[in-house]
C-alpha cells in the first residue's frame, strides 16, 4: 500500500533538507506520542546507516519498531526503511528546488505487511485511506511550515 505527499516549501534546498533530517525533533515527536525510541550507536547527525529501536503503540498494542537510513543523498533524498511488529514500511523524501527560494518535498510511503495481523492492519488502513492520507499530509505540512518559519527568521524575510 503506497501513500504519495508533495509540499512547495518557500525556503532554498539546503536548509530544506536540514529541517527534514532534523531527527532530534521526530523523535521528541514520537516520544510525545508514546513511542520509546533510541538511537543504535553514538550518532548526532543524520547519516547513511543510521538507526532506531524502540516500542510503539499501534491500534492498543505495543509493539517493536526497528528504523534504519538506507539512502541519504544530502540535498536529493532520504530513505527511511522500518519494521513496526509484523509490517515493513519505506519512506522516501526527495527534493526538487523548484527556484531559488521554494523546493518541492516529495513524501512517498510504501507499506508491506509480513504477518496475517499486520494484513489486517492493512485491510484497516485501506478502508480508512482518506484519513490516513489526511495524517500524512499534516505531518509533511507541519514539518514544512516550521522550516518556512525557520528560514524567514534567519534570512529576516
Amino acid at each position: 500500500m503506497k501513500f504519495r505527499v508533495s509540499e512547495d516549501v518557500e525556503a532554498p534546498v539546503g536548509p530544506t533538507w536540514t529541517g527534514f533530517t532534523d531527527f532530534a525533533s521526530v523523535e521528541e515527536d514520537a516520544r510525545g506520542r508514546g513511542a520509546e525510541i533510541a538511537r543504535v550507536g553514538d550518532w548526532r547527525e543524520a547519516r547513511l546507516g543510521a538507526s532506531w529501536r524502540g516500542m510503539v503503540a499501534v491500534r492498543g498494542k505495543t509493539r517493536p519498531i526497528e528504523a534504519k537510513i538506507t539512502v541519504f543523498a544530502p540535498g536529493e533524498t532520504l530513505t527511511v526503511e522500518s519494521r513496526i511488529g509484523g509490517m515493513d514500511s519505506t519512506y522516501e523524501v526527495t527534493f526538487v528546488p523548484l527556484s531559488q527560494d521554494v523546493t518541492r518535498v516529495s513524501v512517498m510511503l510504501e507499506l508491506r505487511a509480513t504477518t496475517l495481523s499486520a494484513r489486517l492492519l492493512l485491510q484497516t488502513m485501506k478502508i480508512a485511506r482518506r484519513r490516513v492520507m489526511q495524517r500524512l499530509e499534516g505531518a509533511v505540512v507541519r514539518q514544512a511550515q516550521a522550516v518556512e518559519r525557520t528560514w524567514r527568521a534567519r534570512s529576516g524575510a
